[in-house]
């Protein structure tokens, strides 16, 4: 299944030629997506400055938006073509670390995939999609499948 899921993140960023697969949203923030051979999709960003709080870590709204994604988009290609729009039911996080400036790596693991609920956990990761734990969540995503 790993090897289908790629080739079909490969074949969604190929159709959207770069421009951004979730939305403006996505320009603003800075992430983008990856491949890590042993954890799937990843969504990836370089903390800088701009996405700390006043205290100099990673403001948690920005932790919570790469759990978020990497959620959703992982259960979109799970779906594949039959997928409409998929839209967030629920989320729940954990905060282990400080997320500080630097690279960090969200990853997801799908629990469920029914026909119209998912149910995924997310990691977020320092450096890369084996780093120390920074983060965890938990996701159900509702599932708008094409008719006919």
């Amino acid at each position: 299944m790993n090897d289908e899921l790629r080739a079909r993140f490969e074949a969604v960023l190929a159709r959207a030629a770069g421009a951004p697969l979730t939305g403006p949203f996505e320009t603003l923030v800075g992430y983008r997506y990856g491949w890590d051979e042993a954890a799937g999709l990843t969504v990836e960003l370089d903390l800088d400055r701009r996405h700390t709080s006043q205290y100099g870590v990673a403001h948690g709204g920005v932790t919570l938006v790469l759990l978020d994604t990497v959620g959703g988009v992982a259960a979109a290609l799970a779906v594949g073509e039959e997928l409409e729009r998929i839209a967030t039911i629920s989320l729940a996080a954990n905060f282990i670390r400080a997320v500080r400036p630097g690279r960090v790596v969200a990853t997801a693991r799908i629990d469920h995939l029914g026909r119209s609920v998912a149910h995924l956990v997310m990691h977020l990761h320092e450096g890369s999609a084996q780093g120390p734990l920074l983060a965890t969540a938990t996701g159900a995503y509702r599932l708008f499948r094409r008719q006919g």
